[in-house]
């Protein structure tokens, strides 16, 4: 079979127009191919091949605080970027083709990309993984001399040589994922300059650090970031890796990054042709339903702009921010198009980010709770080694 088979490359609507979430490196899969390596991964995970089988967090709300001293849970920045679960194959004659599954369960071809195995990295000729799934999040990093350059940071791995792992506890599937997938890429990347250079992006494994390392992850190192961050995720460590949305992965966002994301209709304000049009936030209801939820405000000025891009507005996805300071009537404002998702937050989602916002965590409530999470977490090591 030939993996390598596309339809078009990236376009630009693949990105909101800020430019905040990078274009991805590949060409979308064609239908044909599409639908067989949807089956694949279906029956690796034992899911539904037309969902998106990557892990959904829950908004982190005060009661969570108190579940943080009584399980040991990892804590990394969540980055602003591309969610993609990469999926690594080989064909017939080990030719080897790789994969990035977006939010809408599309498959997209990453040319060059590879990953060779750890016991033949070091061989002329590795041979490369064959049905090996993981997670990450694809960022521009922009160093210190303004270059830019793209990242996946890889946080999980499900699948590794066609064996599903997901039942595995997180601390065993992040070894497994740096010592068979983002090792042995690295370590290629060094051995051979040309591999290196062919590839479309770097590949690094996010850094975790146990729950009470949050203030200096708050306070350290998302100020020295080199690309977007918007909160913190929390992921239990001795959960298995659960497909869709799970109370195992909790994350935070400061309440000015507390978004939802709706579809967007434009109606006719009634003002006269050429006239600013209200922005009717539409919330999804699953399957094809949709109902107004609310308005979105919009400046003079923001109008002007979006009418410069000269692209369509009507039925996109939007990401909004809580924002009632402009007009009450239209609490919400534009953060980004969402092109990358096929509809807005369900709205079970919508009621408990809403609830997140009213019943939010503020940075210093998350730092004064980290001594308590530190000494609960010490306890527990103690216990556990008498």
């Amino acid at each position: 079979m030939d993996y390598r088979g596309h339809g078009g490359p990236s376009s630009s609507n693949e990105r909101n127009s800020a430019g905040e979430i990078p274009d991805i490196p590949g060409y979308l899969v064609r239908k044909e191919l599409q639908a067989m390596l949807k089956e694949q991964v279906s029956a690796l995970l034992n899911t539904n091949a037309e969902r998106f089988p990557g892990a959904q967090p829950v908004s982190l709300l005060k009661q969570h605080l108190d579940l943080l001293e009584t399980r040991d849970y990892y804590v990394c920045e969540k980055s602003d970027g591309q969610r993609y679960l990469v999926y690594a194959v080989c064909d017939s004659n080990g030719r080897p083709a790789t994969y990035c599954i977006d939010r809408k369960n599309r498959y997209w071809f990453i040319p060059n990309l590879q990953f060779p195995t750890a016991d033949t990295v070091h061989q002329p000729y590795p041979k490369f993984h064959h049905q090996t799934l993981f997670d990450g999040e694809l960022v521009m990093d922009k160093k210190a001399d303004g270059t830019r350059c793209l990242q996946m940071y890889c946080f999980d791995l499900l699948v590794c040589a066609g064996q599903s792992i997901i039942q595995r506890p997180l601390n065993k599937r992040l070894g497994y994922l740096h010592e068979w997938v983002a090792g042995p890429h690295r370590r290629l990347c060094k051995m051979n300059a040309q591999f290196a250079e062919a590839q479309p992006f770097g590949v690094v494994m996010k850094m975790m650090d146990k729950s009470y390392g949050a203030q200096k992850i708050l306070e350290h190192d998302i100020p020295r970031l080199l690309h977007k961050n918007d909160g913190l995720i929390y992921v239990a460590v001795d959960a298995p890796y659960e497909l869709g949305t799970t109370e195992t992965m909790l994350k935070w966002k400061p309440a000015d990054e507390n978004s939802v994301d709706f579809k967007l209709q434009l109606q006719d304000s009634g003002n006269g042709i050429g006239s600013k049009p209200v922005f009717v936030l539409f919330v999804w209801e699953g399957g094809n339903q949709y109902r107004p939820f609310a308005e979105m405000a919009v400046t003079n000025q923001e109008w002007e702009k979006f009418q410069r891009l000269r692209e369509r507005l009507d039925g996109r996805v939007v990401e909004v921010r809580y924002d009632p300071s402009l007009d009450s009537r239209a609490p919400w404002r534009f953060m980004r198009f969402r092109d990358d998702k096929p509809n807005g937050n369900h709205v079970s989602v919508v009621d408990k980010i809403l609830r997140s916002i009213s019943d939010g965590v503020e940075a210093q409530e998350i730092i004064a709770h980290c001594a308590k999470v530190r000494a609960a977490w010490k306890a527990r090591e103690a216990a556990a080694g008498q």
